[in-house]
């Protein structure tokens, strides 16, 4: 959904964090991330399409920094006022895409929640694969998404959305020079992808 289209339909980001939170397949999603993702304490994690900042803030306690980067303004600001809310503050918000993540300092994991099956829905694999390299010229030791995707052949075409087959995403990592070290399926459109270098 676009900015324009959102702005049209009135979805918020509080409407986000309420759907997520309603969202049995996303709460397992993000259980399984929060678990398993390889974070280690002195760790900088970077939360590529931030959003409203669930990962992010979530991930605060696990490691000494987490940088959240998202393209939507209002977006961002509602991210940075939970955290403010919260007293978290070993996080920051700032504005940043999977192409051009605008990180300055070494990044240990790159977590891509909820967000990169959307570069595929808008340009297919060429566009995926830009997104990838986006976030593997961060050079950091693992790559966790947990997204969107195809588990099996796509029964019915879907006019809201379009999402990467999991075998598409975990081939491009793979060229982006990853190895994957973890597949968990939540759902039949809904997984986790742990990849390490």
């Amino acid at each position: 959904m676009t900015d324009t289209e959102r702005e049209y339909h009135g979805y918020t980001p509080m409407d986000y964090d309420a759907d997520s939170d309603a969202d049995e397949v996303y709460q397992r999603c993000l259980s399984y991330l929060l678990t398993h993702a390889p974070i280690e304490r002195g760790d900088t994690v970077v939360d590529i399409g931030t959003g409203t900042g669930i990962v992010a803030l979530e991930l605060a306690s696990k490691c000494d920094h987490v940088v959240g980067r998202d393209i939507y303004d209002e977006w961002l600001r509602y991210a940075r006022e939970k955290a403010e809310q919260r007293g978290i503050e070993n996080v920051s918000f700032g504005h940043g895409s999977f192409r051009e993540p605008n990180i300055d300092e070494p990044v240990d994991i790159v977590i891509a929640s909820y967000a990169l099956y959307m570069a595929y829905d808008e340009g297919g694999e060429d566009e995926l694969r830009a997104a990838i390299d986006g976030l593997s010229s961060l050079n950091s030791r693992c790559v966790v998404v947990a997204d969107k995707m195809r588990f099996g052949p796509m029964h019915y075409p879907n006019d809201y959305e379009t999402l990467p087959p999991m075998g598409t995403v975990a081939n491009l990592l793979v060229d982006a020079g990853f190895s994957l070290t973890d597949i968990e399926i939540i759902s039949e459109s809904v997984g986790v992808i742990i990849a390490t270098r």
